[in-house]
């Protein structure tokens, strides 16, 4: 117990000198521009999900950027500081695969690129405060761990980069979520046509992955290349969800019965498609079993009709598997954190 309060106590930050008036002023007013600054960000997201197809195309349009943007691989490493997207308007940017190429715990990410005038308003407005980041070490609790990496690419030609966790902070989150659901809703806007609504799924009699997936236009995003699939960013489904089907289980191992089904459609669906994209932790774990809670089969659907299912069983740690790839193939991920599970028990109807 001295061991574990001593490492909280050495993990609370050093609180500043605020003996003078100026330094509380001005402490506060940092305090003010920070909680804007994340708050803008956060309304920015919003507006960006709500408009989607109105807004995006002509954004994306405004300007296609360097050919680095469209086709050339991520730079092993940055040619500017993360802080000059202070001082540079960003004309692209996208995820890339983490430096450290045998690292785990890497978030899963859709591909594509953000340009024009949607890239500079976006990176504008993390510019202060995703510089401003604290980064994680090994005192803080991570408990669901995705690692990511951004490339910026500036308009004297120079590139940046911001990596983050998202068990980390809230910061790292929403910098993740919001290019995230960018390049979600440009690709399929880029394609055009009308989202495909799908009928509610027959829920399959065993906890399988593999029963309740489709492909539509967008399934050849999937193609899995990484041979380990700890080590894999292919997204869960590569556009945007227009709904999600449940199915709840009782029982444990092969011996299950459905309970329950449903399903949801957005905004709910959306909330469920990013927490199951960051919702998990790497490996498994020796915790009490739990054989009266319900397991869930979670099947995703984008708006182009391909739809791709994840397990979630409380009954044993949480264990998480989904079906990954063109074709869908089951791979264990690792435990779902329990706001996932939450999240997914209560979007019942």
């Amino acid at each position: 117990m001295n061991d574990l309060a001593d490492r909280m106590k050495d993990a609370a930050p050093t609180p500043p000198d605020l003996s003078g008036l100026a330094a509380r002023a001005e402490y506060a007013a940092r305090g003010d521009r920070r909680r804007r600054r994340r708050i803008g960000a956060a309304c920015a997201l919003a507006v960006l999900v709500v408009a989607g197809v109105v807004v995006l195309p002509r954004l994306i349009d405004d300007d296609r950027g360097p050919d680095l943007a469209e086709g050339a691989d991520c730079v092993s490493s940055p040619t500017a500081p993360a802080s000059a997207i202070t001082t540079q308007d960003a004309t692209w940017v996208r995820f890339c695969e983490l430096a450290d190429e045998g690292r785990a715990q890497r978030a899963r990410y859709p591909r594509g690129v953000i340009t024009g005038g949607l890239a500079t308003s976006m990176v504008d407005g993390w510019a202060d405060w995703a510089t401003e980041r604290r980064a994680c070490d090994e005192r803080d609790a991570v408990l669901r761990s995705r690692q990511f990496r951004i490339e910026i690419g500036l308009a004297d030609g120079e590139v940046a980069e911001l990596t983050g966790d998202t068990g980390c902070s809230t910061d790292d989150e929403l910098l993740f979520t919001s290019l995230e659901s960018a390049l979600l809703i440009s690709a399929a806007s880029a394609h055009g046509g009308a989202p495909v609504v799908p009928e509610p799924v027959v829920c399959p009699t065993r906890f399988t992955t593999t029963e309740t997936n489709t492909d539509g236009i967008s399934a050849d995003e999937l193609t899995e290349t990484a041979t380990i699939p700890q080590l894999s960013t292919v997204p869960l489904i590569p556009w945007r969800a227009i709904a999600v089907d449940v199915c709840a289980y009782s029982g444990t191992g092969r011996q299950r019965d459905l309970v329950d089904q449903w399903q949801v459609r957005n905004p709910m669906a959306t909330s469920i498609r990013t927490a199951a994209t960051i919702g998990y932790s790497d490996g498994v774990a020796d915790c009490q079993l739990f054989p009266d809670a319900l397991s869930y089969l979670v099947v995703l659907h984008d708006v182009s009709g391909t739809a791709r299912t994840i397990s979630l069983d409380p009954t044993v740690c949480g264990a998480m598997s989904a079906a990954i790839g063109t074709p869908a193939e089951e791979a264990y991920l690792g435990l779902a954190s329990p706001e996932l599970v939450d999240l997914v028990a209560d979007s019942s109807p």
